[in-house]
C-alpha cells in the first residue's frame, strides 16, 4: 500500500515554508519541566499546550518516566494499572480496532473498519488504527477522560492515551541500559520474559541533537500445548529515532522514525476452555487438558502464527511568531500483518476443527495538522487550526475452512472459501478551535468547537466475480463550553459541557461468510458534562476530585457468539443510548522524604439499554458494561533509604482492586469475573544518584486469571462450556530488573 505523494508533498511544503522563513541561527533552549515534584508543578499537553496539571480543566491522570519504570509498565495495556478510569483489553490479533475504554465507554471489534473511542496520540501524532504496543523511553503519559475531539479530533469519543517520548537533549552524550528477566517456573513466575531497552543520546551541535532507543521482548507463555509440552513463543523490538533542531532561535524542528516488528510462534493466545460440558471434557481430558479459570493449555499440531510489522515518520516544526507559536505535524504510519493464521479450537481431539488463514492485512495512515496556538500573556488564550487524516485498510483474501472428523476416521471439509479482499478508506478533514477569556484575576470562561468531514468507503471482492460497495459521508459540529475558578494559585474549580463524536463504522456481518452483507453503524455521539476540582497539597502531592454524567447517543457495540457450524460471528451494532455517571478521586506525590505514594479511585454506573439482548439472548438492558467494574481503584507506593553514602535500599509496592464484573454481554453468572485485588512489588538497590539500580520483582503477586473476553457456548455452539482470553497479565511474574545510565 502506497501513501498518497500529493499528500505527502504538500504537508512536506507547509513544513518547508516555516523553516525557511527565519534562516538565523539560534540559541538551544531547554526542554519544558516535565514535574518538578517539589514545587508540585506536573507539565501536561492535554490542552495542545504546555500547562500545569492544575489549571488544566480535565479530568487527567498524570504518570511520570519514574513512575511507569516503578510499576513496569512496559506496554499500552499495563497503563490500567496506573489510571483506574482505563481499561485497555485489545483481544490479540482479532484486529485492529477498539481495545481501549474510558469510563467504561469504548470499542471492542473484530471488524476492519472499526475506530476505537479511546485516541492514542503519540509525540502529537494520532496513531489511528496503526498503533504501537510496547512503551520505552517514555517522558510521560497523560489519560485525558470524556470526549476530546475539539482539540484531538477523531477516536477520542471517550479519552484519549496522550503519549510524550524522551526529547534528545543538546550537549550531551549519554544513554541508558533496562532489562527485565524472567523465566517460567523459576520462583513461581507462571511466563517467561526477557526484556531489553537501551538508549544513546548524540550531541550533533550546539542546536541539535539525536536520541535513538531501541526495545526487545522476548516471551514464552502463558499457552501451552500438551502435544509437545511447550509454551508458546512471542518475539518482538522496536526501534525509534528522534532529531531535535532549532535552526534559528524561532524555528523548532523536530524529525521522529519508528520500526516495529513482532511475531507470534505455534499461538497466539486465543480462547481456552474455562468451563467444560460433559461431552467436551472428555476431549480436553484424551489431551491431558482440565477446564478450569487457570487453564491456558490447547493440543494441536497446526496451532497458527501471526506476524505485525510497522513502520512510521512524522516531522513537527514550530515557528514561534512572537505571542503565538505555529506548529505543523505531518505523519506517516504504515502496518502490516501476516502471515496470520489461526486454528480457533486447537483441539485435535475434537471432531471439528476450524481454520483461518493464512491471511494479510494492512493499514496505511496519514495526517496533516496545521496549528496556531497563543501564549499566556494575554487575557485570551486560543488554539486553532486544521486537520486532515486518510486512513487505508485492507484484509487481503483468507482462506477459512471448517474440518470434520468422522467416527469412521474418514475427513471432510463442509465449509471451504477463499475469503474476500475487503477494502475500507476512511479521510475527513477538519476546522478547529478552543479558546479561554480570563474575565479576571480568578474566573475564567472557555469555549471551544471542531467542525467535521469525514467519509468512509469499503469495496469487497469475493474473488469470484461477487463484488460490492458501499459509504457514508457525515458532517459533525461537535463543541465545548465550561468555567474554571481560581480559589488560590494551588486549587482550581472548573465545570464543562462537551459534545464529541465518533465516525461510523462500516461492518461485514460475518466474518466467515465471504457473500456477507455490508452494513452501515451509525456516528457514535457522546455529551459529557463535568464538574471538577484540582488542588496542590503540601510541597509535591496533588489532590483531584471530579464528577461526571456522559451520555452517548447510538453506541457502536457488538454482540458475538459461537455460531452451529462452529464459527465466531460478532455483529457490529448500534445498541441504543448508554449513560455513563460516577466520581473519580486521586491523590499523590511525594509524602515525605524519601517516600512517593500514588492512589487512585473511580466509581461508574455505566449500563445497556433496556431491552437489549445479549449474545446468548438473555436480556441485559439495565446491567453494566462488560468490561467495566463498578469499582475500580490503584495504589502506588516506593520508600528508599540510603544504606552508604553511594547507595539506597528502596522497596515499592502496587495494588489494583476491581468489583466483580462480566466478560460478556450476557447476565449468565459464568461470565461474572468476582472481585479481586492484583498486587504486585519491587526491592532492591540503586545508586544514589540514580546511575543505577538492581531490584528483584513481581506482578499480579495474587495470580488473578483475569480474562480479557469470554465466549459462552464455545466450542461448536456446545450448551455448558464457555471459553475465554487470557493473556499475560493474567499470569504471576517473577524475576530480576537491572538499570544502568551513563
Amino acid at each position: 500500500m502506497k501513501f498518497s505523494l500529493l499528500a505527502a508533498s504538500a504537508s512536506a511544503a507547509i513544513a518547508s515554508t516555516i523553516l525557511v522563513a527565519t534562516p538565523s541561527i539560534a540559541q538551544s533552549a531547554p526542554a519544558a519541566d516535565d514535574g518538578d515534584e517539589d514545587d508540585g508543578q506536573i507539565i501536561v499537553t492535554a490542552q495542545r499546550r504546555e500547562q500545569s496539571v492544575l489549571e488544566v480543566p480535565v479530568s487527567v491522570t498524570v504518570t511520570s518516566q519514574e513512575a511507569l519504570e516503578r510499576q513496569q509498565v512496559n506496554q499500552i495495556s499495563d497503563l490500567s494499572r496506573v489510571a483506574p478510569a482505563l481499561e485497555v483489553q485489545q483481544a490479540p490479533n482479532l484486529g485492529t480496532g477498539g481495545g481501549g475504554q474510558i469510563r467504561g465507554v469504548g470499542t471492542t471489534t473484530f471488524q476492519i473498519g472499526a475506530v476505537g473511542s479511546v485516541g492514542v496520540v503519540v509525540d502529537e501524532v494520532s496513531q489511528g488504527n496503526a498503533n504501537i504496543t510496547s512503551l520505552f523511553d517514555v517522558e510521560r503519559v497523560e489519560v485525558l477522560k470524556g470526549p476530546q475531539g475539539t482539540l484531538f479530533g477523531l477516536t477520542t469519543s471517550a479519552g484519549v492515551i496522550n503519549i510524550a517520548t524522551r526529547r534528545p537533549e543538546y550537549g550531551v552524550f549519554g544513554g541508558r541500559f533496562r532489562t527485565e528477566l524472567s523465566d517460567a517456573g523459576t520462583l513461581g513466575s507462571e511466563y517467561g520474559r526477557q526484556l531489553v531497552q537501551g538508549v544513546v543520546n548524540l550531541p550533533i551541535a550546539d542546536n541539535a541533537a539525536m536520541r535513538v532507543s531501541g526495545n526487545y521482548s522476548g516471551t514464552q507463555g502463558i499457552d501451552r500445548n500438551t502435544l509437545t509440552g511447550e509454551l508458546d513463543k512471542h518475539h518482538s523490538w522496536g526501534l525509534r529515532g528522534r532529531l531535535l533542531w532549532e535552526p534559528s532561535d524561532v524555528v523548532t524542528v523536530n524529525l521522529i522514525g519508528e520500526y516495529s516488528d513482532s511475531v507470534d510462534e505455534r499461538g497466539n493466545d486465543f480462547f481456552k476452555i474455562y468451563i467444560a460440558n460433559p461431552a467436551i471434557a472428555t476431549v480436553l481430558a484424551a489431551c491431558g487438558i482440565t477446564a478450569s479459570r487457570a487453564n491456558r493449555d490447547y493440543c494441536t499440531n497446526s496451532p497458527g502464527h501471526a506476524e505485525n510489522e510497522l513502520l512510521a515518520g512524522s516531522l513537527q516544526v514550530d515557528y514561534d511568531l512572537g505571542g503565538a507559536v505555529l506548529t505543523s505535524v505531518t505523519a506517516l504510519r504504515s502496518q502490516d500483518q501476516g502471515p496470520n493464521s489461526l486454528n480457533i479450537f486447537r483441539l485435535d481431539t475434537y471432531p471439528t476443527r476450524i481454520f483461518s488463514g493464512p491471511g494479510f492485512s494492512g493499514v496505511d495512515l496519514f495526517t496533516q495538522e496545521l496549528r496556531l496556538a497563543s501564549d499566556s500573556s494575554s487575557p485570551l488564550e486560543y488554539t486553532v487550526g486544521l486537520f486532515y487524516s486518510d486512513q487505508d485498510t485492507v484484509n487481503n483474501p483468507s482462506p477459512f475452512s471448517i474440518k470434520v472428523t468422522l467416527p469412521n476416521g474418514a475427513v471432510i471439509t463442509p465449509v471451504s472459501n477463499n475469503g474476500r479482499l475487503t477494502t475500507v478508506d476512511d479521510s475527513s478533514y477538519a476546522v478547529f478551535g478552543q479558546a479561554t477569556y480570563h474575565l479576571s484575576d480568578s474566573l475564567r470562561v472557555l469555549a471551544g468547537a471542531r467542525y467535521t468531514n469525514e467519509e468512509v468507503n469499503v469495496f469487497t471482492d469475493t474473488l469470484t466475480g461477487a463484488t460490492g460497495s458501499s459509504g457514508v459521508t457525515i458532517h459533525n459540529f461537535s463543541w465545548k463550553t465550561g468555567l474554571q475558578y481560581e480559589v488560590s494559585p494551588s486549587t482550581f474549580l472548573y465545570g464543562t459541557v462537551t459534545r464529541g463524536y465518533k465516525g461510523p463504522q462500516i461492518a461485514l456481518a460475518d466474518p466467515s461468510n465471504p457473500t456477507a452483507v455490508t452494513t452501515i453503524i451509525k456516528e457514535e455521539i457522546p455529551t459529557s458534562f463535568e464538574i471538577g476540582l484540582k488542588a496542590g497539597v503540601g510541597r509535591g502531592m496533588l489532590f483531584e476530585a471530579n464528577a461526571f454524567s456522559t451520555r452517548v447517543r447510538n453506541y457502536q457495540g457488538q454482540v458475538c457468539n459461537t455460531t452451529q457450524t462452529g464459527g465466531l460471528q460478532c455483529v457490529p451494532q448500534n445498541i441504543g443510548t448508554v449513560t455513563s455517571r460516577g466520581f473519580e478521586l486521586s491523590f499523590g506525590g511525594r509524602v515525605a522524604q524519601g517516600w512517593m505514594l500514588n492512589t487512585g479511585l473511580i466509581y461508574n454506573d455505566v449500563d445497556y439499554p433496556a431491552g437489549l439482548v445479549g449474545s446468548d439472548g438473555t436480556i441485559i438492558g439495565g446491567t453494566q458494561l462488560a468490561n467495566a467494574p463498578e469499582w475500580k481503584a490503584t495504589a502506588s507506593t516506593e520508600y528508599f533509604t540510603p544504606v552508604t553514602d553511594a547507595m539506597d535500599f528502596f522497596i515499592s509496592g502496587d495494588m489494583v482492586f476491581k468489583s466483580s464484573f462480566k466478560v460478556a454481554q450476557s447476565t449468565d453468572p459464568n461470565v461474572l469475573y468476582p472481585s479481586h485485588f492484583t498486587l504486585g512489588g519491587r526491592v532492591g538497590i540503586r545508586g544514589s544518584d540514580s546511575g543505577w539500580s538492581l531490584s528483584a520483582f513481581v506482578r499480579n503477586l495474587t495470580n488473578n486469571h483475569e480474562p480479557v473476553f469470554a465466549l459462552i457456548n464455545f466450542p461448536d455452539g456446545n450448551i455448558g462450556s464457555y471459553g475465554q482470553i487470557l493473556t499475560t497479565t493474567g499470569f504471576r511474574q517473577v524475576g530480576l530488573a537491572l538499570d544502568y545510565e551513563f
